[in-house]
């Protein structure tokens, strides 16, 4: 029902299929759009958005929910005996399904093509400060969330710009630049526009009035 797509496969999925060896889950799984209680907690989260009296809203909140969380709460349910959605999983879900709603709206009318220009391929430097530091430096907590905003953030970029998002994250790596050489062959367009281009996108996610709350439930980024 919902119009923002969530990556297959879900996490933890294999967490689902031993949970459903359980009555207890399955009434609980098949139950979710018919229990008042989880419905008029997402329609309280939608209510700082103007639309928790709106079923429809509602309906595809939980399509969003179960697409996002489903795993994590089996692979709960598994440890605990107990099938629920705590309070953060539906908030962090509700904030991101609005925010792929909005975002993407926003970004449809962004244009990320006009007045291409040369660049200097040398310093995409806006892209490369957009990159997440090391893992290695991090709590899981916050690996966690970044890994939320992570998702978040890709399910708001249109079709039409997603190549051009993953040779954003991948800048650094082996082989962007083979990446960067055939997208710019494909368009018509030099090296540097390329680099425009990603540079228009990221200040296009940056400038949304709701990335900062995307991105508040980590620290800020530390300086290299």
């Amino acid at each position: 029902m919902t119009s923002i797509s969530t990556p297959a496969p879900r996490k933890h999925d294999a967490e689902i299929i031993t949970a459903r060896h359980q009555a207890a889950w399955l009434a609980f799984e098949a139950g979710i759009h018919q229990s008042d209680t989880i419905r008029a907690r997402v329609s309280r989260a939608l209510d700082r958005f103007g639309l928790g009296s709106s079923t429809a809203t509602v309906d595809e909140a939980l399509d969003y929910l179960i697409n996002k969380e489903l795993g994590q709460s089996a692979r709960y349910f598994n440890q605990s005996g107990k099938a629920q959605f705590n309070q953060q999983q539906i908030s962090h879900a509700v904030l991101s399904f609005m925010a792929g709603k909005e975002q993407q709206r926003h970004m449809t009318d962004l244009p990320i093509h006009e007045q291409d220009t040369d660049h200097d391929d040398d310093t995409p430097d806006s892209v490369r400060a957009s990159r997440l530091p090391d893992s290695n430096r991090l709590t899981p907590d916050e690996i966690a969330a970044r890994r939320d905003a992570l998702r978040a953030i890709a399910a708001m970029i249109p079709d039409e710009h997603r190549e051009l998002y993953s040779i954003m994250l991948a800048v650094r790596e082996p082989g962007t630049l083979a990446k960067i050489h055939t997208y710019a062959a494909r368009h018509g367009i030099g090296q540097s526009t390329v680099y425009f281009r990603i540079e228009k996108l990221a200040q296009a996610i940056q400038n949304h009035p709701w990335f900062a709350e995307i991105i508040a439930p980590f620290r800020p980024l530390r300086t290299a």
